[in-house]
């Protein structure tokens, strides 16, 4: 087809097109007396939006640079793609006075497929005044006279629900001032990236929520139970189409409390049956369907298993163990399941599913996988984390007694972590999945995956000051090593628990499990293992006050370390041994005691050991009426320190430097270090701590 457009002086557009490009032949223009019409096809203005000012925003912004607009609106089904378009469209229209064209192009809902492009643009073409029997049959002359009819036009184009790039290029004018708004589950990456402006709708934040919710709820109805509407907003976890499903419900029923719905919206076994307010777009389960109906079989197995992982986040080697695929594979079903907007890729590599996305994936896993291959991929999930868990902490702690693990499962895939930092980044992206793992794999029984991950995550909550976590941790640890019947194992896990209650303050339940573990280990004749216990009950003593009972304990695990021929564990006993002796008065021997502990963690290579032997040698030197020196040996500890990521032995570090610095007279770098002191206790939610030294800072 070949045509023309004539711009006359008085602005009125005569457009000639030749009679035989063009069904029948058919010859139309228009004229001065009949201007040509102003489509207005935009459906019914949402009544509210909220939490979306900076999508707004962003709109706004690219309307104004005089180019071409073309935005997408990317995200899963329910967030509010097609709510966001038609309000900036409505609080635009001044922008576009030659008229607005919208069209639902079907990508995803219960009547697929949409319209194809030709139906779209000859619905489009007659709203702009062209006769039926002028559009060209041909797809590529149908958008050429599109085209041609929006030049020098300012019309808004909204093209809703889009499921391809290849629905929507047919579609789109040739420039400015006409500007496209296109919303898509997908990320519709064939569009390019030259004159498209890319907009992700996320979640509303709680306050977002708060407001959509109340804002479609009757106001003494919202006004009566703000802790039920706190869980209800809990349970929608931001998803605007779930917030509006609750509130239907709520109002069809406005004498019924609010609380009434939590416990059915919570149910694990109902899946998402509490989210239906009766027709099909109000229905998430229907929703989140549209959406994985496209899938295809490799994409829906992926999909469902996900939704199987009792962990909200997934790296791409715990991932790859889940699905049982290389760390390669796994990662290309997973962006393609990004694209789709089923899965969140918040930081390189990591995935996260919305959780109501998970319940409808967890629901679709227990209809179509078996469940013996469900379980599998969870225990292969457990294997990752436990196996890469192991090695990171024998990379923080290469001291420790081993353990010896099950050989992982096939298809499972470890995260190589290559050094010390390596294993704490980790641990620190890593830690709320692995207690959520040993939480599933006590609730299946699976004692031994409970009783080494409590084992593996020690150190860790140790230096990081994570007391509470630890207490729990290894007291599920303990009752596996219970369950498995496993003599090293309860000597090891009721040790842990012992300690992790020590360092908690609870000092009598600490004794009775160090009391059992020395039991246990006295029973099967393992010296290294009694001696560990001894270290302990030398702490717990100490830190009781009971020191002479505590110079016995760390006496007796240094004859036996000695005996053992474990450096390591003797450098660690001296320094308990020169800390119970500087307790009681004897200065000048406890001072000799640490000294040969320091040069021994020196020789060992062990800078924990260093600091924890400096921090003690700084004691010493106080209670010797020593300032000086006692300030050297402090800043010394907390140089090693800083390099050992310990934060919960620096902040006590931290604490006695600035004791000594006041000891010496100098306020100033007294109150530099208690202030350090106390940023860290506070950190760590150690109140008593940061009690004591906040009453220091104001004396």
């Amino acid at each position: 087809m070949t045509g023309s457009t004539d711009n006359s002086m008085d602005g009125t557009a005569h457009i000639v097109v030749q009679a035989g490009s063009l069904r029948g032949g058919v010859h139309f223009a228009s004229s001065s007396e009949q201007p040509p019409p102003l489509p207005r096809q935009l459906p019914a203005r949402p009544w509210l939006l909220v939490g979306r000012d900076g999508e707004i925003a962003a709109l706004d912004d690219v309307t104004r640079t005089g180019d071409l607009f073309v935005a997408v609106i990317d995200g899963p089904g329910g967030i509010g793609k097609t709510t966001l378009a038609l309000e900036w469209a409505y609080r635009n229209l001044n922008r576009f006075p030659d008229g607005q064209l919208f069209a639902d192009l079907g990508g995803f809902g219960a009547a697929e497929p949409g319209p194809p492009p030709l139906t779209v643009l000859s619905g489009f073409l007659a709203a702009l005044g062209v006769p039926a029997g002028a559009v060209p049959a041909d797809l590529g002359a149908a958008s050429a006279l599109f085209r041609s009819q929006l030049v020098g036009r300012r019309v808004l184009v909204v093209l809703d629900n889009a499921a391809d790039a290849e629905q929507v290029v047919p579609l789109l004018p040739a420039a400015a001032p006409s500007a496209v708004i296109v919303t898509s589950r997908n990320h519709l990456a064939g569009l390019g990236a030259g004159r498209v402006r890319r907009i992700r709708l996320g979640v509303l934040d709680r306050a977002g929520s708060a407001a959509l919710l109340t804002g479609n709820l009757d106001e003494p109805v919202a006004g009566v139970e703000p802790a039920a509407l706190d869980g209800l907003i809990d349970h929608c976890g931001g998803l605007p189409l779930a917030l509006s499903i609750v509130a239907a419900r709520a109002s069809r029923h406005p004498g019924h409390p609010l609380s009434a719905m939590i416990d059915e919206l919570g149910a694990t076994e109902a899946h998402l049956s509490g989210f239906d307010a009766g027709t099909e777009a109000m229905r998430l389960r229907s929703v989140f369907s549209w959406s994985t109906s496209r899938l295809t079989a490799p994409q829906a197995r992926a999909f469902r298993l996900v939704g199987t992982a009792p962990v909200a986040q997934l790296g791409q080697h715990a991932a790859a163990s889940l699905l049982g695929l290389a760390p390669r594979g796994a990662t290309a079903l997973l962006d393609e399941l990004e694209r789709a907007n089923l899965v969140e890729e918040p930081s390189p590599r990591r995935y996260l599913m919305h959780a109501l996305l998970r319940r409808h994936a967890g629901e679709l896993a227990e209809e179509d996988e078996p469940e013996a291959e469900r379980v599998t991929a969870v225990r292969r999930l457990a294997d990752s984390y436990l196996h890469t868990a192991h090695e990171a902490d024998r990379l923080l702690f290469p001291y420790r007694t081993p353990v010896t693990l099950d050989h992982p499962a096939p298809g499972v895939s470890t995260t190589p972590l290559p050094d010390e930092s390596a294993a704490l980044a980790w641990f620190t992206t890593e830690y709320g999945q692995l207690l959520a793992i040993q939480r599933h794999a006590g609730q299946h029984g699976w004692w031994r995956h409970v009783w080494l991950l409590a084992r593996v995550l020690d150190t860790y909550q140790y230096r990081w000051a994570l007391l509470r976590d630890s207490v729990d941790t290894s007291r599920r640890g303990a009752d596996a090593a219970h369950a498995l019947a496993d003599p090293h194992a309860i000597t090891l896990a009721e040790r842990q628990l012992g300690r992790a209650l020590t360092h908690a303050g609870q000092y009598d339940d600490a004794r009775r499990h160090l009391d059992l573990a020395l039991h246990t280990a006295t029973g099967r004749d393992d010296r290294l293992a009694v001696a560990h216990t001894h270290h302990d009950l030398a702490r717990l003593s100490s830190l009781a006050g009971d020191h002479d009972t505590a110079l016995r304990h760390a006496r007796e695990a240094l004859r036996l370390y000695r005996d053992c021929g474990d450096p390591v564990g003797e450098a660690h006993a001296l320094n308990r041994t020169a800390r119970q002796l500087a307790e009681l008065g004897q200065h000048r021997d406890a001072r000799s005691a640490a000294r040969q502990a320091l040069a021994l963690h020196e020789r060992n290579h062990d800078p924990a050991g260093s600091a924890a032997t400096l921090d003690n040698l700084g004691h010493i030197a106080r209670l010797m009426n020593r300032p000086g020196e006692a300030v050297g040996h402090y800043s010394r500890a907390l140089a090693i320190g800083d390099g050992a990521a310990n934060p919960y032995l620096e902040a006590a570090m931290a604490e006695h430097l600035g004791d000594a610095h006041a000891a010496a007279g100098d306020r100033h770098r007294a109150d530099e270090a208690w202030r350090r002191a106390l940023r860290l206790y506070e950190a760590q939610f150690r109140t008593t701590e940061a009690g004591r030294v906040a009453a220091r800072l104001r004396s």
